[in-house]
């Protein structure tokens, strides 16, 4: 057993915890009329969006699901504070409705260079039909080297992300509602190193400070079978969760690999909250009933196709294309239904259901 961060749940309290629910499985995604998290969670055009929200939690329900991964948007927070928290509520009300519990994401790396950054304006989102993120220029084209930015890199905003995670830890951190706060998604992606390092451990300080009721976990996502030399805010990342969570959308045979590893060095609870890339053979098919098998907690990528267009392909597939290789791109890399409703696949919910009625 490893020496436990401050506050930190020992491993039997994770367990107690874990053991005492239901297999955790949900989804991420923004509802099919949001291109992006600010579409989602500004003002503007809130009574389209969270009608769509409920359609998309009724659907959810009925495929069997129990659990959504939300992650709200700093800007939104911070320029619409009150109308913000409105929206937050009703979307965990929501949730609850539907017998959703909501994993909340407050710290992400997963973002663009500074020279491709764009602040934030409100109202109208733009679409770039035929990307993936519904962005030409967003953080999975795969093309650029500099270091993604954010507003936390400037000191002018530092103390109002802290201050957002404590309202969030005041407010909701008794609430049942919420079961998981995820304190970092994919740290050190987008070339950003150490960048957010000092953020993230401010950001369990302060939920653990406020003593919140739910486990607190941060994701790893470039860990394998064979990695040998994590980067530092990665290993940080575990050394601090309480459950531990992690991403991939890797081949079947290195996803099975993974939990071997993962399960010999942590003795903890595992949620893999991203997967399903279907271009990699990270199917229904195979992942799911591996999960279910293996008591692994599941949110993957995507509900339902959307101005997002997570179903296309990641930039660096086409990139691959260019070079020469084979990659069949005519594969949906995520999400499950179609923008009317209908399923991609039908085999996939049939599947899906299969499992979920024995959760």
């Amino acid at each position: 057993m490893s020496k436990l961060a401050k506050g930190q749940w020992s491993e039997q309290k994770a367990w107690d915890w874990y053991n005492s629910r239901e297999w955790i499985v949900g989804f991420n995604g923004y509802p099919s009329n949001c291109v992006n998290r600010i579409a989602m969670w500004q003002e503007y055009n809130h009574k389209e969006v969270f009608e769509q929200i409920e359609y998309e939690f009724a659907l959810a329900r009925d495929v069997g699901f129990n659990a959504v991964r939300a992650i709200p948007q700093f800007e939104v927070w911070y320029y619409q504070h009150d109308s913000f928290m409105r929206n937050f509520e009703e979307y965990l009300t929501l949730a609850d409705k539907y017998g959703l519990k909501v994993m909340v994401v407050l710290g992400n790396d997963c973002t663009v260079p500074k020279s491709r950054f764009k602040p934030v304006v409100f109202g109208e989102q733009k679409v770039d039909w035929g990307y993936h993120s519904g962005i030409k220029q967003g953080p999975h084209t795969g093309d650029y080297k500099e270091p993604g930015y954010q507003l936390l890199d400037d000191p002018e905003f530092t103390e109002k992300y802290y201050e957002m995670v404590g309202e969030y830890a005041k407010k909701y951190g008794k609430d049942e509602r919420i079961q998981i706060w995820d304190v970092w998604n994919e740290i050190d992606n987008s070339n950003r190193g150490s960048m957010s390092l000092k953020h993230m451990e401010k950001f369990f300080e302060i939920l653990r400070e406020n003593e919140v009721i739910q486990p607190l976990t941060a994701d790893c996502w470039r860990y394998s079978y064979k990695t040998t030399d994590l980067p530092e805010p990665e290993k940080r990342a575990l050394e601090l969760s309480d459950v531990i969570t992690f991403h991939c959308y890797g081949k079947y045979e290195d996803f099975v690999l993974l939990v071997e590893r993962l399960k010999k060095e942590f003795n903890r609870p595992l949620i893999c909250d991203e997967w399903l890339n279907r271009l990699e053979g990270n199917d229904i098919f195979n992942i799911f009933p591996f999960l279910h098998a293996e008591k692994i907690g599941s949110y993957h990528w995507g509900l339902i196709q959307g101005y997002s267009q997570t179903f296309e392909p990641w930039g660096g597939y086409f990139i691959r294309q260019r070079n020469g290789e084979y990659v069949d791109t005519r594969l949906w890399q995520h999400d499950l239904f179609r923008f009317n409703g209908l399923p991609y696949d039908q085999r996939e919910i049939d599947t899906i259901k299969k499992f979920t009625s024995r959760k």
